[in-house]
């Protein structure tokens, strides 16, 4: 897994598995498609966002696109 480095300059670290730092996104949509199914963890995990959470800014680097395309970055206001 790779290393994050976040505007703040802080590296979130994603290679412990699991981590504390990388959290899982599903779009509703994506999700109501396999509410009344069995499915398999894999096939779940596909469709899913992988979002990198900096525990020293509280950034969100989002992976919408998987590693090869850069995050989008989201900040708490305040």
């Amino acid at each position: 897994m790779p290393k994050v480095r976040c505007i703040c300059d802080y590296v979130i670290s994603l290679s412990e598995i699991p981590s504390s730092n990388q959290y899982l996104m599903i779009s509703d949509v994506s999700f109501e498609k396999y509410f009344n199914i069995e499915i398999k963890a894999e096939e779940l995990y596909s469709e899913m966002k992988i979002v990198a959470h900096c525990p020293n800014c509280g950034r969100l680097h989002v992976f919408y696109n998987g590693f090869d395309k850069d995050p989008v970055v989201y900040r708490i206001d305040g």
